[in-house]
């Protein structure tokens, strides 16, 4: 008796609960396209509709002289973030006046400054940008760095610098020291340089300054990094201007005092077999330097800038 009891009351509750879902009803007005089970749920929306609906939304267009204003109190670190908000934003971020002011913001004089990034050599368009980059290596972002920081854990090793071109390579004495550079471009980026060509292209038609905006953006060094290594000793290298690194490996040398550095290149970008290899024994350091680096071997050429003649009511 006690078990049909059982039985006959959840059978009850059972009706109960269907009845309590029957009294549900959707309240939303629904498209042909969905379908609406039993239970009174949408299982299918239309799709359409939303895409109609989300690009039919259009944001505002404020004034260029905004986006100017906006640019003055940016931080150097901010600079690619403030960027990518719009492409007025953008178009700031490429002209000659936003980098002259980030330039006169952070600038400071420094004994050992180099010649081409002092105030006077600081009045042309061409190349502002990297030039202010540059400084700013110099009197910013260096007295960012803490003292705790380990700089060995932020130092990248040479592995990364395999499939570039070995674009210019030599080396000089120093006090205690041999030291040789191999300057290395990467060329696997030409396919992100020609679609930043084809935005930038794009933004130049719409604010008609395009020779300008070339002028501030060049930069020969662009995609190019120093491989620097320092030996106790001198030794005889192989040539290896305008060929790839394939593969780089550092090991012990044979009185485990110090290290040994190989390169190995090749003339082709996807060769397993190298043609050339590059063995430096006694290396004490090796570092990879990027061309913002104040470390960075750069070659600037000083132009001289004639000054107006002074004229007078007298002449």
């Amino acid at each position: 008796m006690a078990r049909s009891d059982k039985k006959h009351r959840n059978k009850c509750n059972k009706a109960k609960l269907m009845k309590k879902f029957d009294d549900f009803t959707v309240t939303g007005k629904t498209n042909g396209s969905e379908c609406v089970n039993p239970s009174g749920i949408v299982d299918k929306l239309d799709k359409t509709h939303i895409s109609n609906s989300s690009t039919s939304e259009s944001g505002i267009d404020y004034p260029l002289d905004l986006w100017y204003l906006i640019s003055e109190h940016i931080k150097p670190e901010d600079v690619g973030k403030f960027s990518v908000i719009c492409k007025s934003s953008y178009y700031v971020t490429r002209t000659g006046k936003f980098w002259f002011h980030l330039y006169k913001r952070y600038y400071k004089p420094l004994p050992y400054l180099p010649e081409r990034l002092r105030p006077e050599c600081m009045v042309l368009l061409h190349g502002i940008r990297a030039c202010v980059i540059r400084t700013l290596h110099f009197t910013y972002f260096s007295s960012l760095e803490k003292v705790n920081k380990n700089p060995y854990l932020e130092q990248e090793e040479p592995h990364s610098l395999v499939k570039r071109r070995c674009c210019l390579m030599w080396h000089k004495k120093g006090e205690n020291h041999w030291f040789y550079y191999f300057k290395l471009k990467d060329i696997s980026n030409n396919v992100n340089t020609t679609k930043n060509n084809c935005i930038s292209n794009i933004i130049n038609e719409e604010f008609h300054e395009n020779n300008m905006l070339e002028e501030v953006a060049i930069n020969p060094e662009n995609n190019c990094r120093i491989l620097r290594v320092t030996c106790l000793n001198y030794g005889m290298i192989p040539l290896v201007n305008s060929l790839i690194l394939q593969s780089v490996k550092m090991d012990l040398s044979p009185g485990f005092k110090h290290h040994r550095l190989h390169l190995n290149f090749s003339s082709n970008y996807s060769s397993k077999v190298p043609t050339h290899v590059v063995i430096l024994s006694g290396v004490v350091d090796c570092k990879v330097i990027d061309w913002w680096h104040p470390c960075y071997p750069h070659h600037d050429r000083v132009i001289d800038i004639p000054l107006p003649a002074v004229e007078s009511w007298d002449s």
